[in-house]
């Protein structure tokens, strides 16, 4: 191993999760500066190393020195010492303060605070504060380089390594040394395979007792988001639990159990067994929505409301029925409604007025709309004229801590929320909204509860409606029918269970197609490529499919579309990750939230840009428009998009396209069930294609909703028919 001693004079590519680093090396040993790639914890030009490692030779960029290790050096002549403790790093220390140091402790200065931070006292202009700052800096570098040294020298992925050390501080090194399997409860994206697989880097015994109370607890977690459900009963834990642990023996299933009940983290209530922050979302839910139950009526002004819904339809040219006037008054009374009903049955007109009246009765009361996803709120927003957002952006959400700046302790100034899609809100993140929504003293929920449920466990909207104990108004008269439109009819059908397939010879907006699964692909290509000639954009056509895999899931549709609407040519930059290749001119799908960028799962783009490694610049790179928003992937990032020509119904939700076609075949097993092609077709504004079988989607829409039932506790516990404890009573 060779070892070398200079100074970093280039920074060419630094990634402050994974701490990944190229940059150029001017060595004291070497004439000509080198460049070495690696993991380096903290950066700084103008700072002198000793790296350890040895020259390879890479294929596409010649040689490299690769760091196997490294030691930051302390300054230790006058100019580098005053140049080092005046940097942005010692916030508040400046030039003359660092003159002073140095003139007191002389070029061992460095050296000496780091030994013994007192030997600063007496020095002129120092104070306690300064001392502290230069302190906590040195010895934060100093740490920074031992976390850093830790996972390399036990082959550990960096990739976390921002996020892990974000959250434990100046603990990192103890949990990961002590109980890896901690990362499991604490950082977002570590479930209990990436915690065993670095427990065993780190020689972890198969049957250590914190590897198996953790899959104890993961058990239970997996069968919640399997199943949708915020409990599971003991055969199930056990089951998933020796699954993933054969090492477990009955006995000790049964005393890390207890152990779990022991600490909260697990909640029984009867057999049942909850992860306790589904459990406590249950709670504040119930807790916080029994509270808006107590809260009085509205006095309000009939004759004053009367005219405000005049003047709205006025306004807006449109007349309100008996159903959606009592749903404004409704509103306008009660501190909390639910607004549901399917596609067409005027949802948005009465949105427009609900929030047009609030206002005019309430002037200085701010109002949010927020919804699921991105695609959700800007539709809000369009449809309404006002300002939206994510439930996440709203709360402002930390992707790298997972946690929510907006909470019970700096809660939210609004006085009406409303959320639209509500259907897709989970249990966790419906209870932390309204955590943070103290102030809050009207909501209104609008979402078809016919739709699919959120990804995550739960079952909210229709636990709520349930209940009884909300208000809600249901809206059954179809506007759009009126319009001619044999989609809204169709799905109305659905709702009410009255199909009868002769629908599809009365609308020109509907089609079924019969056609054998192998044949599925050709004929959504025949269809796409009829409406590009007739002058659509592929924007304005989505394919759906229930599932990625089959000759006619995601995967195999947006090969086949890609190839159609954006093939390849020696003007389009192209970049293979894996078995896709991405190809600028794409149609790009986000698939998880990054708020720091202000893109969301669901949300859909375009690829515009795609840059090659080099040597200036060491990372490919993908750029993708959001509706004006550029945000960059670099590798490691490419897992958080894919193309979008075909995507599930599940990602599709929240979103309204104007040529919606999908495929409903007997491969699709028991994917194919009533809210799913509900959902799917629900989508559709001007044209519906389905694609397969009539026996098949007949089948489907006489099969349960969900794969497995739901299992949750909500409406109970909002009824009163349960009494609950909050996690929270016991700390």
């Amino acid at each position: 191993m060779l070892t070398y001693t200079g100074m970093i004079t280039r920074i060419r590519y630094y990634n402050e999760d994974s701490k990944f680093i190229v940059a150029t090396f001017e060595a004291n040993e070497e004439v000509t500066p080198f460049t070495i790639t690696g993991n380096m914890s903290y950066v700084e030009s103008d700072e002198r190393y000793r790296i350890e490692g040895e020259f390879i030779q890479h294929p596409r960029y010649g040689k490299q020195f690769q760091l196997r290790g490294y030691e930051v050096l302390l300054a230790d002549d006058r100019e580098r010492i005053i140049r080092y403790l005046s940097s942005s790093l010692f916030k508040g220390i400046g030039e003359k303060q660092a003159t002073a140091i140095v003139d007191a402790l002389g070029e061992n200065a460095l050296k000496m605070i780091k030994e013994d931070a007192s030997c600063l006292r007496g020095i002129k202009g120092m104070n306690e504060n300064k001392m502290n700052v230069i302190k906590q800096v040195i010895d934060n570098q100093s740490y920074d380089q031992q976390v850093l040294s830790f996972f390399m020298g036990h082959g550990i992925s960096t990739r976390n390594l921002g996020l892990i050390q974000g959250f434990y501080k100046e603990r990192t090194l103890d949990v990961l040394q002590n109980n890896p399997y901690q990362l499991i409860d604490d950082i977002d994206g570590v479930g209990f395979k990436s915690a065993d697989t670095l427990a065993k880097k780190l020689n972890f015994a198969a049957d250590h007792p914190y590897r198996l109370k953790a899959a104890v607890a993961y058990a239970l977690l997996e069968r919640c988001f399997q199943t949708g459900s915020t409990y599971a009963y003991l055969d199930e834990i056990k089951k998933a639990a020796f699954r993933f642990v054969p090492q477990l023996t009955l006995e000790l299933f049964d005393e890390y159990l207890q152990e779990l009940l022991d600490d909260y983290k697990i909640i029984k209530e009867d057999e049942r067994y909850y992860p306790h922050d589904l459990y406590d979302s249950e709670i504040t839910i119930s807790s916080l929505f029994r509270k808006f139950s107590n809260l009085p009526l509205a006095n309000l002004d009939e004759e004053r409301l009367e005219k405000q819904i005049s003047q709205v339809e006025e306004q807006l040219d449109i007349t309100y029925d008996k159903t959606q006037k009592e749903a404004i008054t409704s509103f306008m009374r009660h501190p909390a409604t639910i607004l549901t009903g399917g596609p067409g049955t005027g949802k948005t007109t009465i949105v427009k007025a609900i929030l047009r009246i609030f206002k005019s009765f309430y002037p200085d009361d701010r109002i949010d709309l927020v919804a699921p996803t991105g695609r959700a709120a800007k539709r809000l927003s369009e449809l309404t004229g006002l300002e939206t957002a994510t439930i996440h952006r709203l709360l402002k959400w930390d992707m790298h801590t997972n946690t929510f700046g907006i909470n019970s302790g700096n809660p939210l100034s609004t006085r009406l929320l409303v959320i639209d899609e509500f259907s897709m809100v989970d249990s966790v993140l419906f209870a932390k909204l309204l955590e943070a929504s103290v102030h809050v003293n009207k909501i209104l929920l609008i979402g078809d509860d016919q739709q699919l449920p959120s990804v995550s466990p739960g079952n909210v909207l229709a636990d709520m409606i349930k209940s009884h104990l909300v208000p809600v108004i249901e809206l059954n008269k179809i506007y759009r029918q009126e319009e001619g439109s044999g989609i809204v009819t169709l799905a109305h059908e659905l709702r009410n269970d009255v199909y009868d397939e002769a629908i599809f010879r009365q609308y020109n907006d509907i089609h079924f197609i019969s056609v054998p699964n192998y044949e599925v692909v050709g004929e959504v290509l025949d269809i796409v490529k009829s409406y590009i000639d007739d002058g659509y954009e592929d924007k304005d056509i989505q394919v759906l499919s229930p599932m990625y895999q089959g000759v006619a899931g995601v995967d195999a549709l947006n090969e086949a579309l890609q190839s159609l609407l954006n093939p390849p040519s020696p003007l389009k930059d192209e970049l293979k990750v894996g078995a896709r290749v991405f190809r600028v001119g794409d149609k790009i799908l986000q698939l998880k939230n990054r708020p720091d960028d202000e893109v969301f799962n669901g949300d859909i783009g375009t690829l515009v840009e795609i840059i090659k490694k080099t040597p200036a610049h060491p990372s490919n790179t993908i750029v993708c428009d959001f509706d004006g928003v550029q945000v960059e992937y670099i590798d490691g990032d490419f897992n958080v998009i894919t193309h979008a020509y075909c995507m599930t119904v599940h990602k599709s939700q929240g979103n309204e396209f104007p040529v919606v076609i999908m495929p409903v075949l007997s491969d699709f097993g028991i994917m194919n069930r009533k809210n799913l092609l509900y959902t799917g077709l629900s989508r559709a504004k001007s044209a519906l294609y389905l694609l397969g079988a009539t026996q098949v989607f007949k089948a489907a829409i006489n099969r349960k909703n969900d794969l497995v039932a739901r299992r949750t506790t909500l409406a109970n516990r909002m009824s009163d028919e349960m009494v609950g404890i909050s996690f929270d009573d016991f700390e």
